[in-house]
């Protein structure tokens, strides 16, 4: 029978997501795997299935067949790498490798964006925090994010160009936007197919003490072409998208692959129903 076969890190065993997906798909009898994967050993140009005597990986992830599903929850590199290897030998995956590693770049998710006309911040990329220092005015403050950021970590404002100066920066190049004030609160669109849904949240940039519960919203045909265009940029099939509501318009800020649906009850078994069908598609011979 086939399988769903969830890969994931060790530290997303505590959060909503996977779980619940694993949860909804046993509940429908449908065949899901939790494969966390820490400390898996893969070796390259084997056999999913070793022959007795070879080196293997842990159980769950061997014997990956043409029929089964790959779905990854995860920001570990070699986890990645053994999505690419289901790929390459055959296996379905929700989200698909390409897709992933897009949104994981920072800077590739937004010029993708802006290709495909999306509404972001005016948005710089440099090499270095100090090439910025020429901006003019208008372009102050500015948010200067890492290349591979991960929920909203390493992200810092500077408000004038004489901050460079004193700035820590380790992560080389930068990707600067504009700051928009929207007092704290964004919007966050999460997606699962042609499924949207959206909540009010506390920005992810004030600290924890300062965040309250995200509330449901009505999804807006605004918002929703505006989702819809971010999972057609990056071709994604489960996402999410941070959204600041400013007084010109939405405008996208993040896309992200597998979000935790924070806040959304139903997404479960949303999430589950597009697994769940692209579990059961045929596929070709």
């Amino acid at each position: 029978m086939n399988r769903v076969v969830i890969l994931t890190d060790a530290r997303y065993l505590a959060q909503r997501m996977p779980g619940a997906l694993v949860d909804a798909l046993r509940g429908r009898d449908a065949p899901a795997v939790l494969a966390p994967a820490d400390r898996l050993v893969a070796e390259v140009g084997a056999d999913e299935d070793p022959a007795p005597g070879r080196v293997a990986t842990r159980r769950a992830l061997l014997a990956l067949r043409p029929g089964d599903l790959v779905v990854p929850r995860t920001r570990n590199a070699f986890a990645l790498s053994l999505l690419l290897r289901a790929e390459l030998s055959g296996v379905r995956t929700v989200n698909r490798w390409e897709a992933v590693q897009a949104v994981r770049d920072k800077p590739y998710t937004v010029q993708l964006l802006a290709r495909a006309g999306v509404p972001t911040p005016v948005t710089f990329l440099a090499d270095r925090p100090d090439s910025l220092a020429d901006l003019p005015d208008t372009a102050w403050p500015l948010l200067l994010k890492p290349p591979y950021g991960d929920n909203g970590l390493g992200i810092v404002r500077v408000d004038s160009p004489g901050e460079l100066r004193r700035l820590p920066w380790s992560e080389g190049m930068v990707l600067a936007q504009h700051y928009v004030d929207v007092a704290g609160v964004d919007v966050k669109l999460y997606g699962a197919g042609d499924v949207v849904w959206a909540v009010r949240r506390p920005s992810p940039l004030l600290p924890s003490a300062e965040r309250s519960e995200p509330v449901p919203l009505p999804v807006t045909d605004e918002l929703r072409t505006l989702a819809l265009a971010c999972r057609d940029a990056s071709g994604l099939e489960l996402y999410g998208v941070d959204v600041l509501p400013s007084p010109d318009g939405p405008l996208v800020v993040d896309v992200n692959d597998f979000p935790n649906y924070t806040g959304i009850a139903e997404a479960p078994d949303a999430v589950a129903d597009l697994v769940e069908s692209r579990l059961t598609e045929v596929v070709p011979l």
